[in-house]
């Protein structure tokens, strides 16, 4: 090969390395946030919901996801929810009785709640992709010496 081309090919190896690390950085950011916010949600004040819709024949089958809606009352006021948890998005997760669910509520703004809470796979799924985008990222490094 010519320097010419080398040179060539080390720059796009050099750009594949900051995308891979821009990607691991953002997948391991994005990860850790739900992963903090949902353990400090098992800490939240559990009340009552109900569900006013989702169900499991609208999911689809790639990511099992559906739009979940349930609402909840406190001190008289009613309140309506979407979330199913932080990083949790598959409505198996939900646990619903005759649909009586238990809603974590934020003691510091009662609009903002969740169903799951918890360490769930979808986490450590976000934390494997963000380790190999890093290690492909280095690997690349590597080759541009």
């Amino acid at each position: 090969m010519t320097p010419e081309i080398e040179k060539k090919y080390q720059r796009l190896r050099s750009f594949f390395f900051g995308l891979c690390i821009l990607a691991a950085g953002l997948f391991f950011l994005i990860t850790s946030k739900n992963i903090v916010k949902t353990l400090s949600a098992e800490t939240w004040r559990i009340y009552s919901g109900v569900l006013e819709s989702g169900d499991k024949a609208r999911s689809t089958t790639l990511f099992r996801t559906t739009w979940l809606k349930y609402s909840y009352e406190i001190d008289g006021k009613k309140y309506q929810g979407t979330r199913i948890g932080y990083g949790i998005s598959r409505i198996d997760e939900v646990q619903a009785t005759d649909k009586i669910v238990k809603v974590y509520v934020n003691p510091e703004d009662y609009s903002d709640s969740v169903l799951v809470t918890g360490f769930k796979n979808t986490h450590f799924i976000g934390l494997l992709f963000s380790g190999g985008f890093m290690w492909l990222g280095f690997y690349l490094w590597k080759r541009t010496k």
